[in-house]
């Protein structure tokens, strides 16, 4: 029994040192074998299927992230840690599945009310769900704690822009410009705010503009539709064709056979 500790500390080391480092392969080997053992203490049984869910989530392998924290979940249920993980599994990849990802972020949130990155990612999730009170809330929630996290403030106003408060959205910016000024990536993210804005207002006025012609010009006969001529009278009742008849043909008079040159040398 101690043996197996022995190897499985060893393993559990080596994991967590390969993760640090980026070895994802490496790590993810030294996890699995470890995974395999049949008896190992809870916690780090546990620690484990966590430690696979994230090198899941980095490979983009979010089937097998939601499986490890499944198992993850079995030893902690009330963990807001990994009921946010497992909402973000849950939202991405092909086989996403939203309404599962919402409920798993309000668990999380329940359980730690004070998290600006999974209240971003809630918001924005609630936004594209149709849910915009509940989204915005959270957006703005996520801004009050931390008001100049970069990814919280740009989240909130891309999620302003989605709702049409475009004049919220540019005072946010505006204002988080102005506390950090000499933070290129805020500059950055002004700048490209107001590009969107104006680039929307262009599409809107060529929109408008084609509208207001399309109006003055009365309806409009597609390419593919046969006008009918005007000038062609209606005709009435049945048609029908009076032919003279055809002249009887001549005799048939058989051709004599022809012998080929070959033939005739004979």
């Amino acid at each position: 029994m101690s043996k197996t500790l022995n190897v499985a500390d060893h393993l559990l080391a080596l994991g967590r040192k390969h993760q640090e480092l980026g070895r994802v392969h490496d790590a993810v080997n030294a996890f699995e074998r470890l995974a395999n053992f049949q008896e190992l203490p809870a916690e780090v049984a546990e620690e484990i299927q966590v430690r696979l869910a994230e090198l899941a989530l980095r490979r983009r392998k979010f089937l097998r992230a939601r499986r490890h924290l499944t198992a993850a979940l079995i030893h902690q249920p009330d963990n807001s840690r990994y009921h946010h993980l497992m909402a973000t599994a849950a939202d991405s990849g092909a086989k996403a599945d939203p309404e599962r990802a919402a409920k798993h972020f309000q668990l999380s949130l329940e359980l730690d009310p004070n998290q600006p990155t999974c209240l971003g990612e809630y918001g924005m999730l609630a936004l594209k769900l149709g849910r915009t009170a509940l989204g915005l809330r959270c957006l703005r929630r996520a801004a009050e704690l931390t008001p100049d996290d970069l990814q919280v403030i740009g989240r909130l106003a891309e999620g302003l822009r989605l709702a049409n408060l475009a004049r919220e959205a540019r005072d946010v910016l505006r204002a988080a410009l102005f506390r950090n000024p000499r933070d290129g990536r805020f500059r950055k993210l002004w700048n490209d705010f107001q590009f969107q804005q104006l680039r929307r207002e262009q599409q809107n006025a060529r929109h408008a503009s084609r509208v207001e012609k399309a109006a003055d010009k009365g309806p409009v006969i597609l390419p593919f539709v046969r006008p009918v001529p005007e000038a062609m009278p209606a005709r009435k009742g049945k048609i029908i064709r009076r032919d003279t008849a055809s002249p009887t043909p001549p005799p048939h008079v058989p051709r004599p056979a022809r012998l080929s040159a070959k033939r005739r040398a004979q």
